[in-house]
């Protein structure tokens, strides 16, 4: 059957000779029509250090870029599609890509090379409804990606073959829900293991979001993961959050964020656990300047159970030097302040972090964050980022930093 007839099969409304939607006024898209189609793409050419103590420090220069296509909307249909190319720059020698393999004696810079299929996805809008609903290889992001996201800060993005539906049908109500099927994982299809490169998924992700308070908002939400080939990370996570917005006079804001969460095992786990994750911040912006403090903890009871983001864009959290990307055994407490401002053009973020592990309160070190970024141009930004851990009792020191240039078109 071709696609056009499978089109016309799902909506009456939609006519299989050639483009024609037929509702009350006939509309007629030409084929050859660029306007029916939406070509885009980005680049971004980085240079990253890492030098964790006791490795080799490793050095990595890469382009990353991905070209796709989005047709218009055909009777509430939609067609994306996008193919992305990771090329290392610099000698391969000099960096360690995948966790656990060679080369043994470097730190970790997890972008291999690797060419893809990024996104390949079928989108239907059910308008009346106010619903959404998307098919295949797609990007799903969740609130601010603590929990689900698309590690958006390596070169190759976690997709998910999954199907995915929003309903806004309620005013101010927003419930999202997707099963997946498939993770695909940020090491790419040239990675060593099958288990690195893809999650065997049978999971069920669900979040029920409200708006309508004045200043406040609030979400619950309920991630149910199963891995058939990484079944110490299949756990089930319920979760509430509220976040909120108060004008303080002139241009002075206060923002805040409390979230709570109870995981427990999941699927085949091995560990039978039950843990806690507790987040609280709040901020201050006024002009062109904003400061803030927060805390962060992952329980943990110190045999093997502990609070985990087996989907999170974790590179966000805990430090920008990315020493605890997986929760430590023994948890985690990061109490953090931030100050960013606007200067000479560019847009800085200085982050100080405090650490500690949750179970025995043993002092895991501090660490210093910094970020400047900057518009080269509509189409193209610059980003500094360093990053610096000075590790205490089992934690090691580590070093980060890079400079990239991002392009769109």
């Amino acid at each position: 059957m071709s696609f056009l007839a499978i089109l016309a099969s799902l909506n009456p409304s939609f006519a299989g000779d050639g483009f024609t939607v037929i509702p009350s006024t006939a509309t007629v898209l030409d084929r050859d029509s660029l306007d029916f189609f939406h070509f885009f793409g980005s680049s971004r050419l980085r240079y990253e250090f890492g030098d964790l103590e006791g490795l080799d420090p490793s050095t990595l220069g890469s382009l990353r870029t991905r070209f796709g296509v989005e047709t218009a909307s055909v009777g509430g249909f939609k067609f994306l599609a996008e193919g992305e190319h990771m090329w290392a720059l610099t000698d391969t020698d000099h960096y360690r890509a995948f966790p656990g393999f060679a080369p043994a004696n470097r730190t970790v810079i997890a972008d291999p090379d690797n060419l893809q299929l990024n996104r390949l996805q079928l989108s239907y809008d059910l308008s009346p409804l106010q619903t959404t609903i998307t098919a295949g290889r797609q990007s799903i992001v969740r609130a601010d990606e603590r929990f689900i996201g698309s590690v958006g800060w390596r070169q190759n993005d976690q997709t998910f073959d999954a199907v995915s539906l929003e309903n806004q049908s309620f005013d101010d109500l927003t419930f999202s829900y997707a099963y997946i099927d498939q993770v695909n994982r940020i090491f790419g299809t040239n990675a060593p293991i099958s288990s690195l490169e893809a999650w065997d998924s049978d999971s069920h992700l669900l979040d029920l979001a409200y708006s309508g308070f004045e200043n406040d908002s609030v979400r619950a939400f309920a991630y149910l993961l199963d891995f058939d080939n990484s079944p110490a990370n299949s756990v089930d996570t319920y979760g509430l959050e509220l976040q909120g917005t108060r004008a303080l006079g002139g241009s002075s804001k206060l923002k805040y964020l409390l979230t709570g969460a109870l995981q427990e095992d999941g699927g085949a786990n091995p560990v039978d656990y039950r843990e806690y994750y507790l987040r609280g911040e709040i901020g201050l912006s006024h002009g062109i300047g904003n400061i803030g403090i927060g805390t962060e903890v992952m329980t943990s009871d110190g045999a093997g159970g502990r609070f985990l983001f087996p989907l999170g864009t974790n590179h966000r959290f805990n430090g920008y030097a990315d020493a605890f990307l997986t929760t430590p055994v023994d948890g985690l407490v990061d109490s953090y302040a931030w100050v960013g401002t606007e200067a000479f053009g560019w847009n800085h973020t200085a982050t100080f972090h405090c650490y500690n592990t949750e179970n025995n309160r043993t002092e895991l070190g501090w660490e210093v964050d910094y970020v400047a970024s900057r518009k080269l141009c509509d189409s193209a930004d610059l980003i500094f980022k360093g990053a610096y851990l000075d590790g205490k009792g089992p934690q090691e020191d580590l070093t980060r930093a890079s400079v990239e240039v991002n392009f769109t078109f």
